[in-house]
């Protein structure tokens, strides 16, 4: 089974345009079924102001024409799918409602869930809404218990969790703020899950570390549509395995016993490969 994945993608200009454009010849060239994950921050600057804004075309669709409509765009939602402000549920909704227009987008709430299976393997994706500052209290706790319900339910075998905001990382955004910290450390204790998948820096990451003295893979890959213009600090983790600047998206190969990690840069060259082992 095969996926790709990528956030911090809509912007719609030429740097989105390259990344399009190395995924869809990525995609043509191996002729698999595959899906891509989006990491959120679909709609630069503060998301669509209805179901009809052409942002949706200027932003996805035109971007992504080279890409088949078969294959689903898997979507997260972002702070600028918010609009940056805590008024933002209208903005979200309706990049919700979107799902029912659009052949590739794929987005059925701001918190969802999904399966995929192929070959004898199965794995599930848990999309979380990781804006928890435009949130009311009720509405976090609320997902929280959804998320630890699904995970502690599943019997794929590997659980993969998607969110926008960063929960270890040596680039700007840095490591989760204390409210998404105490929401994922709490999630992962009760219901263990295998990779943490995340945009919003925009760079290139693969960190292995322990959460609570159990093993967790978290990848960043916010390189879609902007480039990177900010320094990093190395001592917000040090258990970074790799760390790109380029442009690019990522993509795996899954196994029953692995899972085979690659990131490409905008002119489909690959700058590392990683093999995730079942522990």
């Amino acid at each position: 089974m095969r996926f790709y994945f990528l956030g911090d993608m809509g912007t719609g200009l030429h740097e989105q345009y390259l990344v399009s454009d190395a995924l869809s010849s990525h995609i043509q060239m191996n002729k698999k079924p595959v899906f891509v994950c989006g990491l959120g921050d679909n709609i630069y600057e503060r998301g669509c102001q209805s179901i009809d804004d052409k942002k949706f075309l200027t932003h996805f669709e035109n971007p992504y024409s080279k890409i088949p409509d078969s294959i689903p765009f898997y979507m997260c939602i972002g702070n600028h799918d918010y609009g940056n402000c805590d008024q933002g549920y209208q903005f979200i909704q309706h990049q919700i409602n979107y799902s029912n227009l659009s052949k590739k987008w794929k987005l059925p709430s701001n918190y969802y869930k999904f399966q995929k299976k192929n070959h004898g393997i199965t794995i599930d994706f848990f999309v979380i809404d990781t804006n928890l500052e435009f949130q009311p209290e009720q509405d976090i706790q609320k997902q929280l218990k959804q998320f630890i319900q699904w995970i502690q339910s599943s019997m794929a075998d590997w659980k993969i969790v998607i969110g926008h905001h960063t929960w270890r990382s040596v680039a700007g955004h840095g490591n989760a703020e204390p409210e998404l910290e105490t929401f994922l450390t709490t999630l992962f204790t009760k219901a263990p899950f295998d990779v943490y998948m995340c945009g919003h820096d925009h760079t290139k990451q693969l960190i292995q570390t322990k959460i609570n003295k159990k093993d967790i893979t978290m990848i960043v890959c916010g390189t879609g549509g902007k480039p990177y213009n900010y320094g990093n600090n190395y001592q917000n983790t040090p258990d970074l395995i790799f760390s790109s600047h380029n442009l690019g998206y990522g993509l795996c190969d899954a196994r029953k016993n692995y899972l085979l990690f690659e990131f490409k840069d905008s002119q489909n060259h690959t700058e590392f490969k990683c093999q995730i082992k079942k522990t």
